[in-house]
């Protein structure tokens, strides 16, 4: 049955594919976990520009309440401009 490496992938590739995580045939005993986790590559965040690094600290006004709850950012909070 399971004669080459090839054999062997088909054989775990229908295995998975149907649930199956544990088999045995003439001797042999295999045994499945989970599959691996697929690796996402992270960008680097070091470049990139925090938009939120100049925030306000301390109680929000209702204007500025108002302001962030829509996407505003701090460089354009218009509470926070001098004239």
């Amino acid at each position: 049955m399971i004669e080459t490496l090839k054999d062997l992938e088909k054989l775990l590739k229908v295995l998975r594919k149907q649930g199956v995580f544990e088999f045995e045939h003439g001797g042999t005993k295999l045994k499945l976990g989970d599959l691996p986790a697929e690796y996402v590559e992270q960008t680097d965040t070091a470049n990139v520009d925090n938009p939120y690094k100049n925030f306000p600290q301390g109680e929000l006004t209702p204007e500025q309440l108002m302001f962030y709850s829509s996407g505003g950012v701090p460089d354009q909070d218009p509470t926070l401009k001098v004239s």
